[in-house]
């Protein structure tokens, strides 16, 4: 925060909450704010499911040994039928009808296991909201992505959610809003001052008359965002360059993701799709990306670079969803007309601004696709009185209106009456 916005913050008889507002609000305020956020709603999720998780860990270790016990009696049943003839004197097919039944059974016992306690076969247990998993969580509820890789399950965990998402995803709104201001002022500024740079300075040299000096007028002393020729806040950015910064995005993100999570590129792409898109299906979430970042510090910038991504993703579609919308309107208007529709009246042109631009010299073109040419001069020649040719009244009003000369003749006539007589005796001029 520079001097003078502190300065205008703890000024003489500011309130101490707008104060505060003011700072939390900021850019810096809101991005502090939203992982603030993030990382609290991670622990009070973690606190509303620990009891329940608690439970289910010792079910599940239980069963697990439960499990073991039933494997092991049924190695000694196994040998049993094999060798106490006394008690088991089978047949081979009643030797196989026998273990094939307990198999059987201890096959239902397992499937029950998993589907009750979680058994895996191991005496771990993972927590469905470990730190690193209910950050993830409280990251996609306040970007509306929901991956669903966890849930909450308790009653007070669904109704925390629910508070939570209410806050949380304005908040990021917020946020994210703020930030699309400034990366679409950027983005806009960066193209009309770098990539429109040379369109520009062709366009002021061509309209500057020959004896200005065009290092004095040179576009780098404008005023960004009032330049009088193609002004920053008037350019429009293409949507082919739009959709050429979307596809980048989306191939740097499937390039990391890549690599942090063992994905396909494909996958990865797809991945970066439906989440910058929010769909969401929940086939795929970036898991990997928040294992172990309390300890790892190459995880923790995993971590960062995840986070960052998915929420400057969603921010950057908006941006160039918003730079497009104007665009696509026009061109649908136009293709509706063109396959005879109605665009209810009204016609879609591109306007102008008066004044924005200098008047063209007399002896330039302007911005016609000649521009480099100088405008070619009109051949007169002197004709005596016989050979006066009256020419088509609508014809010369339609060779003024090209020229930008005088509108109408009969206007022209009725305010200038007696002022160009001369014009009129003698030799007259017939225009070629």
């Amino acid at each position: 925060m520079g001097k003078a916005a502190y300065d205008a913050f703890v000024k003489k008889g500011t309130p101490w909450y707008k104060v505060i507002g003011n700072i939390l609000f900021s850019h810096l305020g809101l991005f502090i704010l939203v992982i603030v956020y993030a990382v609290g709603g991670a622990e009070i999720f973690m606190m509303l499911e620990k009891e329940r998780e608690d439970v289910q860990e010792l079910a599940k270790l239980d069963k697990t040994r439960d499990v073991d016990d039933a494997v092991k009696f049924l190695k000694n049943q196994f040998w049993s039928y094999a060798t106490n003839e006394a008690k088991y004197n089978f047949t081979k097919q009643e030797f196989k009808d026998a273990v094939l039944q307990d198999l059987k059974a201890l096959e239902r016992y397992i499937i029950e296991a998993v589907n009750d306690a979680g058994y895996d076969g191991t005496m771990e247990y993972s927590r469905d909201f470990s730190f690193e998993s209910a950050l993830l969580f409280t990251v996609s509820i306040m970007t509306t992505v929901g991956y669903g890789h966890v849930a909450p399950q308790t009653n007070s965990g669904k109704l925390f959610c629910i508070v939570y998402a209410l806050v949380g995803i304005p908040l990021m709104l917020v946020a994210m809003g703020l930030i699309g201001q400034w990366m679409g002022y950027t983005f806009k500024w960066f193209y009309s001052r770098v990539l429109c740079r040379w369109c520009r300075a062709r366009r002021r040299d061509n309209e500057l008359a020959v004896d200005m000096d065009r290092k004095a007028m040179g576009i780098g002393r404008d005023e960004v965002g009032k330049e009088k020729y193609m002004p920053t806040e008037q350019v429009a950015v293409p949507i082919t360059v739009n959709l050429i910064l979307l596809f980048m995005f989306i191939f740097i993100g499937s390039i990391a993701f890549h690599l942090t999570e063992g994905w396909e590129p494909s996958t990865s792409a797809y991945f970066c799709f439906v989440t910058l898109t929010t769909i969401g299906f929940g086939d795929y979430a970036p898991l990997d990306s928040y294992i172990g970042f309390g300890s790892d510090p190459k995880k923790f910038m995993i971590m960062v670079f995840t986070m960052s991504y998915c929420i400057l993703g969603m921010t950057l579609l908006s941006m160039c969803m918003s730079l497009m919308q104007e665009q696509i309107t026009e061109k649908v208007l136009w293709l509706v007309a063109e396959l005879g529709g109605s665009n209810d009246g009204e016609e879609v042109v591109k306007v102008s601004k008066e004044g924005k631009v200098n008047q063209t010299p007399d002896d330039r073109t302007g911005n016609e696709l000649n521009f480099n040419e100088k405008r070619k001069k009109r051949k007169y020649e002197v004709i005596t009185e016989d050979e006066v040719q009256i020419l088509d009244k609508d014809e010369l009003n339609s060779d003024n209106e090209e020229d930008g000369m005088i509108e109408d003749v009969d206007e022209y006539s009725d305010d200038n009456k007696g002022k160009d007589n001369k014009a009129f005796e003698g030799d007259q001029l017939n225009i070629v």
